[in-house]
């Protein structure tokens, strides 16, 4: 599936989402070097020593490969979730305390980027700065309904809060008319240009 996405010119972010021990993790990192990703995500509450091997495992598997490593991305606080649901784990911190902390960590343990809600982008430019990739799910436009997601916003307001990325599913997937529905996100981006 890769091989023929690629065919078509389009870089490949690989949301495995991974979290495990660093050992285990470091064996998925292995066999994902091989698929050459453009990037790969894992979740940051694996932790630092979790980040720190799959970083590693990463540039040492795409080394012996001659190519470039794949990014590492770590998702944060999945945009599903509100302050209720981390309470409701067992987390008192709010989300925007507990992504902070999380982004914090990464950085420390050399991930190449986070995955966050729109909504915290803002404040983690101004906190951590530019030498990191931003990348949010959780875009919609303000028409389109929210579904699972409680942590949104619209894709100009992500572009000039400063996310790098976005990751836009159902405002697009789920309308009759693709082609219009990314015209639209389009529209919206080039607003805030």
């Amino acid at each position: 599936i890769l091989d023929t996405v690629r065919s078509f010119g389009y870089d490949i972010m690989l949301d495995a989402k991974l979290m495990d021990i660093p050992n285990t993790v470091s064996g998925a990192c292995r066999a994902i070097a091989g698929l050459a990703p453009f990037a790969v995500t894992a979740h940051t509450l694996g932790g630092p020593k979790m980040i720190a091997e799959a970083k590693s495992t990463l540039a040492d598997s795409a080394a012996r490969a001659f190519q470039m490593p794949p990014l590492l991305l770590g998702v944060t606080i999945l945009t599903s979730l509100d302050d209720d649901d981390l309470l409701n784990m067992g987390i008192k911190r709010s989300y925007m305390d507990m992504v902070e902390h999380l982004v914090k960590m990464s950085l420390a343990s050399g991930i190449d980027g986070i995955v966050c809600s729109p909504r915290e982008v803002a404040n983690l430019r101004k906190k951590f700065g530019q030498d990191f990739y931003i990348v949010t799910p959780g875009i919609r436009l303000d028409r389109d309904e929210k579904g699972d997601q409680k942590r949104v916003s619209t894709p100009g307001q992500a572009i000039l809060d400063g996310a790098d990325f976005l990751v836009v599913g159902r405002s697009i997937t789920a309308k009759d008319d693709v082609s219009s529905a990314i015209n639209d996100i389009i529209e919206d981006m080039e607003r805030v240009l």
